[in-house]
């Protein structure tokens, strides 16, 4: 199907041009393995299709050991025109020189080179990066100037009408340092005039692009920005950090993946397309003065620099490669609707090309070692997965995305900072063995809207059930919007009376004359042992369980019990004279609340340093 005959289409109303997506497929004469010098196959890194008149479906890739091959991609199938040795390191990139028969190459070994793709001869190598290259992009309007970017952290200017020396081309124009990243803590080294900085502290340039002949775009790997440079201007090489014309800050919220893989511009050279590794492709609208972006595309995966991406010849349409194994298209206009995924290749997409004469083909790249050719064919009518042509080797499918997470409102309890759902009780580490648990409730989590939930009736019977030395168990802590709905944590162990619901904290669950000291202790972080403790009537003294971190004794001052246990003393005699620590809101009581002689330590220190029984 014709490019002419879909736009008929459309406009005759038949079907709407973003309906048409779910025909791309690749059949298994489009699927090619890109083989190395030894007859291996190895993954591609970069393909172009021609902008020559007359060439445009001629495509050009080159994979990881420097060999560029030339598809012809016809109306039905394709196949390989032209294949020969470029370098003897990776091509990262190509790019073919805008309406000629003749491309540029860059590579590992820190060259770029200048092929006639109709004889295959050099007609030029271009040498002065340290590293290697990583990029090269040509003018629309200049056939005779390029641009490269490599892992040194420089972008270089090259023009082939300058005369060679020493039997290479040099640069015409450098800016060092373009994406260098300044190190923190670090004083910066003073500069010799006309040295370029040490490679080693420079970060690599990603991807160059011209916007028009007196301007270029630049990406780097990490530090989060896009720039624009003016060409007009003279960047020397001992500046210590060039200026650019325009600056686009990383505008996402990841503080490490802050590098970017492609740049692709619209036909009109207004909206740019930068692929982030933090698995956004942000548009930037280059032409006003905003240097935020105007659109968000998401749904991919990006966890490499090859990942790239292309614009629809129409500019209504981006697709871009991923590393979870597919590529998507995304329409232009509608950012927030799922992609379309072309499924069929088995890692990682990278480089993507969309025909720039013809809307029905796409080229693509991956590390399955194989390049596709995916054609724009109208699925007939109740075609599906099960009855798909077995020839097909990639198809189309709508990506699904998940509803988006509604936001848990916090519950506004006294006390609480955040809503979490009633957990059935567990026993304990130190819960006898046996322990008298309740069944777990089939309690659902409460609602955001809800900011005290009703306590399930089978923990409240089970809390406020009486206890009896049959009943040793250790009371869970119920988690709920509200501290005050919390049950007391302790180990029980006598035989009286049973626990009531809390209702101010501690009116209920200790005896008055230990109110002020647990008033207190609830304000300390560490005091939560002795405010989650729940006191009960102690049947008789002999019968007091010790050796348990939360037992409590009875008829007599809890705090004296321990200290005089602390010394050995098998019973604690109470002196005459009233307690000095005595709250003023308590009552008189017959049990004794004489505090010891000795001067009181840290409550924490008994609990540490007391031994086993």
């Amino acid at each position: 199907m014709c490019f002419h005959k879909i736009v008929n289409c459309r406009q005759r109303g038949h079907y709407p041009l973003s309906s048409l997506l779910d025909g791309y497929q690749c059949a298994r004469q489009d699927e090619h393995i890109s083989y190395g010098a030894s007859a291996a196959a190895v993954p591609p890194f970069g393909c172009t299709f021609s902008s020559a008149p007359g060439q445009q479906n001629s495509l050009a890739v080159a994979n990881e050991e420097g060999i560029v091959t030339i598809f012809t991609t016809g109306e039905k199938q394709s196949s390989v025109l032209k294949e020969w040795q470029a370098h003897d390191n990776a091509v990262f990139d190509i790019a073919w020189v805008p309406g000629a028969n003749s491309l540029v190459t860059a590579s590992g070994d820190q060259t770029a080179r200048l092929w006639d793709v109709i004889t295959g001869d050099l007609l030029g190598t271009f040498k002065g990066h340290q590293c290697s290259l990583k990029s090269v992009a040509f003018s629309k309007q200049e056939r005779a100037v390029f641009s490269t970017g490599g892992r040194d952290g420089n972008i270089m200017i090259w023009d082939t009408r300058c005369s060679k020396k020493d039997g290479f081309y040099r640069q015409i124009k450098q800016i060092s340092g373009a994406h260098m990243k300044p190190e923190k803590y670090t004083p910066q080294t003073k500069k010799r005039r006309g040295m370029a900085p040490p490679v080693d502290s420079q970060q690599g340039v990603t991807v160059v692009l011209f916007c028009d002949e007196n301007k270029l775009i630049s990406s780097g790997a990490v530090d989060g920005i896009i720039k624009m440079w003016d060409l007009r201007k003279n960047y020397t090489a001992y500046y210590h950090n060039p200026l650019p014309l325009q600056a686009y800050p990383y505008p996402g919220s990841c503080t490490r993946k802050l590098g970017y893989s492609g740049l692709s511009l619209d036909s009109t050279g207004s909206r740019l397309f930068s692929n982030c590794t933090d698995d956004n492709i942000y548009m930037f609208n280059i032409s006003g003065l905003k240097t935020t972006p105007v659109a968000v595309f998401s749904g991919h995966s990006n966890s490499s620099f090859y990942v790239k991406s292309s614009v629809s010849p129409d500019d209504q349409f981006l697709a871009s490669g991923s590393s979870d194994h597919h590529a998507y298209i995304w329409k232009i206009s509608d950012p927030k609707q799922a992609p379309m995924m072309l499924q069929g290749h088995s890692q990682e997409v990278t480089s993507v090309a969309w025909c720039p004469t013809d809307f029905t083909k796409i080229a693509s790249c991956s590390d399955d070692n194989t390049v596709r050719i995916w054609r724009l064919n109208r699925r007939p009518d109740g075609e599906n997965s099960s009855n798909r042509d077995p020839n097909l080797v990639g198809w189309t499918l709508r990506k699904i995305q998940s509803p988006p997470r509604a936001p848990v409102t916090p519950a506004k309890g006294p006390g609480s900072e955040r809503a979490v759902s009633l957990a059935s009780p567990q026993p304990a580490a130190c819960a006898p063995t046996g322990a008298d648990l309740p069944l777990p409730s089939n309690t659902s989590a409460p609602s955001a809207k809800v900011s005290s939930p009703r306590m399930p009736y089978s923990i409240q019977q089970w809390i406020s059930r009486g206890t009896s030395p049959l009943h040793k168990v250790l009371t869970p802590v119920l988690q709920g919007p509200s501290s005050e709905r919390r049950a007391k944590r302790r180990l029980e162990t006598g035989d009286g009376s049973g626990l009531g619901e809390e209702s101010d904290g501690v009116s209920e669950l200790y005896p008055d004359v230990k109110r002020s000291r647990i008033s207190v202790s609830t304000q300390n972080e560490k005091g939560d042992l002795f405010s989650l403790q729940t006191e009960e009537r102690l049947s008789s003294a002999g019968q007091a369980g010790t050796g348990k971190e939360n037992s409590s004794p009875r008829t007599t001052d809890w705090l004296s019990v321990i200290s005089q246990r602390f010394k050995g003393s098998a019973q604690p005699k109470s002196p005459n004279g009233s307690s000095k620590r005595h709250d003023a809101r308590t009552h008189s009581s017959p049990v004794s609340t004489s505090s010891p002689s000795r001067p009181m330590k840290k409550i924490s220190c008994y609990f540490v340093k007391r031994t086993q029984d």
